[in-house]
């Protein structure tokens, strides 16, 4: 049986220019990899996908943050805040507060 040849297929015949736009910005994202795309399309077709504003949940930063004071780390809130996307305001409040119960 003979393929259907199509220009802008893929070699493995995935037609970016005919993708739902969407997926098209998925498949950029991915380094135009049709097989991960469409893993992605195989496993999460159909469904609502709302991305959350950041990478990282807050109650698990909070654990790994108190985790590090009370093995006595110093941490760099400049750092810690851009590493997880929080602000300095937020992390300095978990290192303060977890200094305090230390102390008391």
């Amino acid at each position: 049986m003979r393929r259907l040849e199509i220009a802008g297929m893929t070699k493995d015949g995935l037609e970016v220019d005919a993708l739902h736009p969407t997926y098209r910005e998925i498949y950029k994202v991915l380094g135009e990899n049709s097989d991960a795309l469409m893993q992605i399309f195989d496993e999460m077709s159909g469904q609502q996908v709302n991305l959350p504003v950041h990478l990282y949940e807050p109650d698990r930063v909070k654990e790994q943050l108190v985790k590090r004071v009370k093995q006595g780390e110093a941490i760099n809130v400049n750092e810690a805040a851009n590493h997880y996307g929080y602000s300095r305001r937020w992390i300095r409040k978990i290192i303060n507060d977890v200094s305090r119960k230390k102390e008391g």
